[in-house]
């Protein structure tokens, strides 16, 4: 299963309507913005998405949401963050008949068990699917990663296990691509901060924000043309806008102002926060409106 999937895949952010309902019309945007974009994929369900926000109900809702408006377009990963085997499976199953194309799992956020509990976790829910499904490895985000031993151990013991949205520093990331000896294909995220090393690193994908992924797309199509300092200055004109949206332990403030920015690209014309939501700030909205001038428009 290994080799089908590549490049940059956008994580939607959730849009609400004002009843803090999931609203429909700008969900919908958000693909085709995105389509229009270049990506080459779309994730779904990550922090981002504020999915620690919505009811079981309404995730499987933005499963159908999106792989109906995406119909195959491009390849579809759905993030699955229930606690439990049986919630994992349950999201796994309605993401598969929805028609998405792979799983991003995460290990359940329980303190205290061992890592052999953990592996046994995780390949119970590639049991339950016929997917591809990947592990979410991010020790600065999240409360339990996989060592290197487990990782092999789960890839060995279920082959489906061969894809990893392996987070954080490019020198973790390195060494993750160079300790699991090609046993996964390793996408990076932490919001593109360092995709040309991601690249040099033996990585097959980024998963960012949708913020600025149209220049991710540009920067990573250049990179596999053998364009470094072209891919690389490109890069570099997004580095403020990024500097600004990942303002540290600040997950919420990255989801409000990320959103707002992007609803202005998308043509998204209003937005709206469920809450516990950050406040606005006047000033933080005048960078954000800044910051989004200087990026071309996606709406259709």
């Amino acid at each position: 299963m290994r080799g089908k999937f590549r490049g940059i895949y956008p994580i939607l952010y959730t849009y609400f309507d004002d009843q803090e309902r999931l609203d429909r019309d700008a969900m919908r945007k958000q693909v085709e913005a995105c389509i229009r974009g270049g990506a080459h994929g779309i994730a779904i369900l990550g922090f981002v998405g504020e999915y620690y926000k919505l009811t079981l109900s309404e995730r499987r809702t933005i499963i159908e949401w999106v792989c109906e408006d995406v119909a195959g377009r491009v390849p579809v990963a759905v993030t699955v963050n229930e606690q439990s085997v049986a919630g994992q499976i349950e999201i796994a199953r309605a993401s598969e008949a929805a028609g998405a194309a792979w799983l991003i799992l995460q290990p359940a956020q329980i303190k205290g068990l061992t890592e052999a509990a953990h592996v046994r976790f995780l390949g119970a829910v590639a049991a339950g699917t016929n997917l591809p499904v990947g592990v979410q490895n991010n020790p600065g985000s999240m409360d339990i990663a996989l060592s290197t031993n487990a990782l092999i151990a789960l890839n060995r013991n279920h082959p489906n296990c061969c894809l990893m949205k392996g987070e954080g520093h490019i020198l973790y990331v390195k060494r993750l691509v160079d300790e699991t000896g090609g046993a996964y294909d390793i996408f990076n995220g932490k919001a593109g901060l360092e995709l040309p090393n991601t690249l040099r690193a033996g990585c097959v994908g980024m998963v960012p924000s949708p913020d600025a992924f149209d220049v991710h797309v540009k920067v990573w199509n250049l990179l596999e043309q053998g364009k470094q300092a072209e891919a690389e200055a490109l890069h570099r004109t997004i580095l403020p806008l990024y500097n600004f949206m990942m303002m540290p332990g600040a997950s919420e403030h990255y989801c409000w102002y990320g959103k707002a920015l992007f609803a202005r690209r998308a043509g998204i014309a209003v937005t709206h926060q469920r809450q516990p939501a950050v406040v606005p700030d006047a000033f933080g909205e005048a960078i954000v409106a800044e910051y989004a001038s200087a990026l071309p428009s996606l709406a259709g």
